[in-house]
């Protein structure tokens, strides 16, 4: 391809010399009526201005196919970085959303958790009937029971104390003002 556009270079070169040299001669003038006047032109001058014309013709085209390939190749990049975008936003969404679901997963098997160690403790409180050593209340507390009648005691400052199962809870304090 390369060859063949060398090969029609040298053509035109060596056209181009002939007809300048072959029109150099030529003393008559050639008449062109253009826009009601006439314009009268040697033939050399005649020659170069039409070889000025097709070389902007063809500058002109190559500068429009040229033009027009860099639009469409920035369409298709355009298209493709779109496309790239969107995939992007969907899978930063699916992620998202598993992330969400592993967390809701997670806090559901911390709920059961929870619910079977609570349930759990309130049958170990319900089998020892209440009077143990130690049992837990269902947030998670610690409290002592002494034996039926006494009063039981939390370990943590500032909570009332608990009363074994069965028996009723102690009186208030009295308030001394």
């Amino acid at each position: 391809m390369v060859l063949l556009g060398l090969i029609l270079i040298l053509v035109a070169v060596a056209a181009g010399v002939l007809l300048f040299a072959g029109t150099a001669q030529l003393t008559d003038t050639v008449d062109i009526s253009i826009l009601g006047g006439t314009l009268s032109l040697p033939p050399l001058t005649l020659l170069v201005t039409g070889m000025v014309v097709i070389s902007l013709f063809w500058l002109g085209w190559a500068l429009m196919r040229s033009g027009l390939r860099r639009g469409k190749r920035k369409r298709v990049e355009a298209k493709e970085a779109a496309a790239t975008a969107e995939a992007r936003r969907v899978e930063e969404e699916r992620r998202v959303k598993e992330q969400m679901a592993a967390r809701e997963r997670e806090l559901e098997e911390e709920r059961r958790r929870r619910e079977e160690e609570t349930a759990a403790l309130r049958q170990q409180v319900q089998a020892q009937g209440g009077a143990g050593d130690a049992a837990t209340r269902a947030d998670g507390t610690h409290a002592t029971t002494g034996g039926p009648g006494s009063t039981g005691s939390t370990g943590r400052a500032g909570d009332p104390p608990i009363a074994p199962s069965g028996s009723t809870p102690p009186p208030p304090p009295p308030t001394g003002h």
